[in-house]
């Protein structure tokens, strides 16, 4: 058998084992980044729910009701939206796409994945019909998180019904002429989307 003698040259089979380690880290690595950055994806939702509760609450104190949409352009309350007075830009998903304008105008805009934060004002008269005499008193605030492991979904959110019976022990009636940008859905529901409540999912969600 014929052996090396001071050369620096590999065997295939050296190579081969070397090119097998490089493609296992690199693998590792690309996992561990990707889970980074839906960990800092989720961070930046509870972030811009906050803000944007933040928001609500201002609007409330100065109209003595929130909005129909967050997303809908400058006018009287409730039909105005939470841009500019109250927030130079509303957030939208970290995954957005589209240019933001959709939100406010289409109840499909959330199912379409176009990165609109889920949104319903509630009130508790006038067969949802909301209005400066049947006035959004509550509203469902939500968000679909990439890791179901982030602690935000067992310490933070509310998991709140459709109809707000949980966690208000009554049931209310989501604003039927309110444009928001999704469905009603319940706080446990898969992405936020759904009125059916199961096991939770990755829906962060909060109210008033």
């Amino acid at each position: 058998m014929k052996r090396r003698t001071g050369g620096i040259g590999f065997t295939l089979i050296e190579l081969l084992v070397v090119i097998a380690i490089i493609s296992m880290l690199m693998g590792i690595i690309m996992v561990s980044v990707s889970s980074a950055r839906q960990k800092a994806r989720d961070s930046k939702r509870v972030a811009d729910l906050k803000t944007i509760q933040l928001a609500l609450s201002l609007y409330y104190n100065d109209n003595g009701m929130y909005p129909k949409n967050i997303y809908a352009p400058a006018g009287a309350a409730p039909d105005s939206g939470l841009s500019p007075t109250y927030l130079p830009v509303v957030p939208r998903d970290p995954k957005a796409t589209g240019t933001g304008a959709e939100c406010a105008t289409s109840a499909a805009n959330a199912a379409a994945n176009i990165g609109c934060y889920r949104y319903n004002a509630y009130t508790t008269a006038g067969s949802g019909l909301c209005n400066t005499t049947n006035l959004p008193i509550l509203y469902h605030l939500g968000a679909a998180f990439e890791d179901t492991t982030n602690t935000a979904l067992a310490t933070q959110d509310v998991d709140a019904s459709a109809n707000l019976s949980v966690p208000y022990g009554a049931t209310y009636l989501s604003c039927s002429n309110g444009l928001s940008p999704t469905a009603n859905f319940d706080g446990t529901a898969p992405s936020c989307v759904g009125t059916t409540a199961v096991t939770e999912t990755n829906c962060y969600d909060l109210t008033p």
